[in-house]
């Protein structure tokens, strides 16, 4: 089963095309890497997909139906300078706004909500800094607690946007594991990334973009020189013996 299906979807910042015509089906249950230059709409391409930017031209369903009405199946990670990390609120608090979508009128969190949070915050190994402001967490901890937050929505479907950038071994190790743990329970996750060092660890599938769509499929398929030259142009040099890009 198709869980988002993509159809000529153009976006424009400026009316300057940002990514143009792109065409997706994408199956539940699967782990899949957006790769691309710097600029080629990698993130442009998952805000689109969620209505966050406006588009020219196409149309995205999601398990069928327009994304306004699936939003609270599907969970976001944003890179982390979209964050205002100033903002007065202690981790426990962020966490607990993956559960608003949840919630009743009143917006009261219940005692559930409350376990699914402690669960979550457990699961990031990050319980212990439940009072803490965010303002005063690490990179990688701030990146953890986005990832508490986006599972405490229970989700079937999660948008990263860079989740790697700016974070230790421990951190990078732990998003690894929940990816994992999340396509064995069936959810279907996207994930903006730019490290081609680890894209076959990481991924089954990928899709390959420079604005217009280069390739989509297997990562053991599509993940190859011919491709990634075909995508990147000349900004890329691949070394063949060691099968290392940079």
């Amino acid at each position: 089963m198709n869980v988002i299906e993509v159809r000529n979807l153009t976006v424009s910042y400026n009316k300057k095309p940002a990514i143009k015509g792109i065409n997706l089906n994408i199956e539940a249950g699967s782990v899949i890497g957006i790769i691309g230059p710097n600029g080629a709409g990698k993130s442009t391409l998952l805000k689109g997909i969620l209505g966050l930017l406006p588009a020219d031209t196409g149309d995205v369903k999601v398990f069928g139906k327009s994304i306004k009405e699936v939003s609270k199946g599907i969970s976001y990670i944003p890179q982390r300078e979209q964050f205002d990390w100033d903002f007065p609120v202690n981790v426990e608090e962020v966490v607990m706004m993956g559960r608003y979508a949840h919630l009743p009128m009143i917006g009261i969190p219940k005692g559930k909500d409350r376990d699914i949070v402690n669960r979550v915050l457990k699961k990031v190994e990050m319980e212990k800094y439940s009072k803490r402001q965010i303002r005063f967490l690490s990179g990688g901890q701030q990146q953890r607690i986005f990832l508490a937050r986006a599972l405490a929505q229970e989700s079937d479907i999660y948008f990263l946007d860079e989740p790697f950038v700016g974070v230790d071994a421990k951190t990078e190790q732990a998003i690894f594991n929940l990816m994992k743990e999340l396509k064995e329970e069936n959810k279907t996750i996207l994930v903006v990334h730019h490290d081609l060092g680890k894209v076959k660890e990481y991924f089954d599938k990928l899709i390959l973009i420079n604005q217009r769509l280069v390739a989509f499929g297997d990562a053991e398929d599509v993940f190859t020189s011919e491709i990634i030259h075909k995508t990147y142009g000349g900004r890329l040099t691949i070394l063949q013996k060691s099968e290392q890009y940079y």
